[in-house]
């Protein structure tokens, strides 16, 4: 009887603590906020936060990110982001998701360092990005070209619109007209290499970037050659 008269007050205790979490924990968790940045990019520091219930008007975007505004203050968020808006209209969400994600493919075109120019092709593959190119010397006696194919892998984002990859490569070279850019005895090669790349997306379907790569004949003499690119993209 006294141990009852001891431990009452302790079981009387315990059961309100574990009501009195109980109610509170729901409301603790509904405290969810979105935070707005101050640009666009998860480089820039949340500037403001909001409830999922405050109302938000897009009023600019650029690649996947939108700026939005509740009147007052405004900040950029990602439109992943944007279902998190209770109140934001179900119609224009999927619309900004849909206009900011165009294809994973790619339309390329490059001036290089080795007087030629190349058109090619990226298309999604396995996880990573890949290639075929057609690379193209200009006419006369320095007259060359390579078909060449490959795979590209990002390996650092420090922002929404600039990447960095690297390429590898290897494709059949073809001498013209007696040129020697890639054998000594003009002969048509195979070719291997790789390269490092700098893009930067300047518009929805638009990026820019630079790009340095090395070149070696797959023969004896095992010929080599350095070139730097500027290379153009066009998002499909």
């Amino acid at each position: 009887m006294q141990a009852m008269r001891l431990f009452s007050p302790l079981l009387i205790l315990l059961i309100t603590t574990v009501i009195t979490l109980g109610i509170a924990q729901p409301a603790t968790a509904e405290q969810v906020y979105i935070g707005l940045r101050n640009g666009p990019s998860e480089a820039f520091p949340v500037i403001y936060e909001v409830t999922p219930y405050r109302r938000l008007d897009v009023v600019a975007r650029r690649g996947s990110w939108v700026k939005a505004t509740d009147g007052r203050n405004s900040g950029w968020l990602h439109v992943d982001d944007l279902h998190l808006l209770e109140t934001f209209p179900r119609d224009e969400l999927w619309k900004l998701v849909n206009d900011a994600r165009p294809g994973k493919h790619r339309l390329e075109l490059t001036l290089s360092t080795a007087s030629a120019y190349s058109v090619g092709w990226l298309f999604p593959v396995l996880g990573e990005y890949g290639s075929v190119r057609y690379t193209r010397a200009p006419e006369g006696d320095s007259a060359w070209s390579l078909l060449d194919a490959g795979v590209i892998t990002q390996f650092a984002q420090p922002a929404d619109y600039l990447t960095f990859s690297w390429n590898a490569f290897a494709g059949y070279a073809q001498s013209e007209r007696g040129n020697t850019h890639w054998s000594d005895t003009a002969e048509s090669t195979w070719v291997g290499g790789v390269g490092v790349e700098a893009m930067w997306r300047v518009a929805r379907y638009f990026e820019v970037g630079a790009r340095g790569e090395v070149g070696t004949t797959l023969d004896s003499d095992m010929t080599t050659h350095r070139s730097a690119s500027l290379v153009w993209r066009l998002r499909l």
